[in-house]
């Protein structure tokens, strides 16, 4: 290789810090697109060497094979290993054809960069393992609190499931006595429909205790809230509470995943029982305000103290004595809005109790 001047060894250390720059940018602005963004970086160190016209960079890791063009048949190169979680290792390549080429052609500045390049590519994937551990971590907190919410409200659904029960039991001993008498298929009706609202109340109960994948949907909020409050209606009678829910635009809409909130409106609502005297009522109001869902849950316990409210959705954070809250529910309904893109926020009832606001956006 001939020797290169002065200046051409400032033009490529330029290049070269161009390079690290543009990478380090890419990363930090990472999209949901692993493979978009390594094909950048191939893209962005062909560009940083001597000879980028005739240079092809090669990255092989994880499952990701990435090449800025096709391989020659003989080529000379530089590599670099890229070290990965748990152990594993990927490799960064950057070739010249031969014999046009040999290894001389390559700068020791370009073998430093390119490690670098490789450091930068592990810090990546470090990135990625640590959110989806983060992501891992918080469905379980999701999943420990609807169990939580499901042993709430266990008795209350137990309760409801005893009159279709009790229908299925009496109508069937009424055809086994009467087998002959015209009113068997009225009855037969009866007792399939009672079965099937039975089915649906366990299908409910188990499909919220599920672990799910975020299932994100166009829906109407109200009939959702109506059917949270329709669940939690053993739990407002066994506390001599009344709910007063009012929602002027029926037929809003929020881009939301029905159990996700499902679970919030039960966290929120069973705090609120909680929290309420007996013969108190809950007020649960829907509103639009300028392209946001505004829902307004109140109640009329004791509030909560300005000293505790900037703590409130901690983890572990419980205002409740020793034994009756794990301080996870307001913190898995911040987490649940924020992937939503909506937010929560407490102000004070009057004359006393608590009033959480909802917000989402609207479709």
């Amino acid at each position: 290789m001939a020797a290169i001047t002065i200046e051409e060894k400032l033009r490529e250390r330029v290049k070269e810090l161009t390079c690290l720059y543009d990478i380090t940018s890419i990363i930090l602005l990472h999209d949901d697109s692993p493979a978009r963004t390594l094909a950048d970086i191939c893209q962005i160190v062909k560009n940083a060497y001597l000879h980028a016209a005739d240079a092809i960079v090669e990255l092989d890791v994880l499952s990701h094979s990435i090449a800025t063009d096709d391989l020659p048949v003989r080529s000379v190169s530089q590599s670099a290993k890229i070290e990965l979680p748990d152990e594993r290792q990927g490799l960064i390549r950057v070739h010249y054809p031969a014999p046009q080429y040999d290894a001389d052609d390559f700068l020791e500045e370009e073998h430093q960069l390119l490690q670098k390049v490789a450091s930068e590519i592990s810090g990546f994937f470090d990135k990625i393992d640590s959110a989806e551990k983060q992501l891992q971590m918080q469905r379980s907190i999701e999943r420990a609190d609807r169990l939580t919410i499901l042993g709430e409200i266990a008795a209350g659904i137990a309760h409801e499931l005893n009159t279709p029960l009790g229908n299925i039991l009496g109508f069937a001993e009424l055809i086994q006595k009467q087998n002959k008498n015209h009113q068997i298929d009225q009855d037969l009706l009866k007792i399939i429909n009672a079965a099937i609202h039975s089915r649906e109340i366990v299908k409910k109960m188990m499909f919220f205790s599920c672990e799910m994948p975020q299932r994100l949907e166009q829906l109407e909020i109200t009939p959702v809230i109506l059917e949270a409050l329709a669940l939690l209606g053993p739990n407002f009678k066994k506390k001599q509470l009344r709910y007063a829910f009012n929602a002027p635009d029926a037929a809003i809409k929020s881009t939301i995943d029905s159990i996700q909130f499902t679970q919030v409106l039960f966290n929120i609502l069973i705090n609120a029982i909680y929290a309420s005297p007996t013969q108190a009522t809950i007020s649960i109001d829907v509103v639009n305000e300028q392209g946001n869902v505004l829902i307004k849950i109140s109640d009329c316990g004791p509030g909560i103290p300005p000293e505790q409210k900037p703590r409130i959705f901690e983890p572990f954070y419980t205002t409740k004595p020793i034994g009756e809250g794990t301080g996870l529910g307001l913190s898995v309904v911040h987490g649940i809005l924020k992937s939503h893109k909506g937010s929560i926020s407490i102000a004070d009832n009057v004359p006393s109790g608590a009033i959480f606001e909802i917000r989402l956006p609207t479709i």
